[in-house]
C-alpha cells in the first residue's frame, strides 16, 4: 500500500517492469526480454491507476530508449538505466 501512495505511476510501473525483468526475463541481445501477460487495464488495476496513464507512461519509456514493447513481449534495454529511475523516486 505504501508503494501506491509514495511513488508516481511511472515510478510504480518501472518497479513491477523491473521486477518481471528479474524473476522470468531472458538476456537477449535486445536486452532482458520477458513476456507481458496483463493488459494495460490489468496493469493499471495493479498499480493503482488508469489505463490511460500506464498507455502514456510505457509509450514514453519506449521514446525514451529504455524499453521495447512488440505485441505481448517487453525487452528492458537498460537494466541500469530503469533502476536509477526507480533509486531517484526514493
Amino acid at each position: 500500500m505504501e508503494d501506491l501512495s509514495f511513488t508516481t505511476v511511472r515510478g510504480r510501473l518501472i518497479a513491477h517492469l523491473l521486477h518481471l525483468a528479474k524473476t522470468i526475463g531472458c538476456e537477449t541481445s535486445a536486452g532482458v526480454e520477458f513476456p507481458l501477460t496483463e493488459n494495460n487495464e490489468e496493469l493499471a488495476s495493479r498499480l493503482g491507476t488508469v489505463r490511460e496513464l500506464i498507455s502514456r507512461n510505457l509509450g514514453r519509456l519506449h521514446n525514451e530508449g529504455l524499453v521495447n514493447i512488440r505485441k505481448r513481449s517487453v525487452a528492458v534495454c537498460n537494466l541500469k538505466a530503469l533502476q536509477a529511475e526507480v533509486d531517484r523516486a526514493k
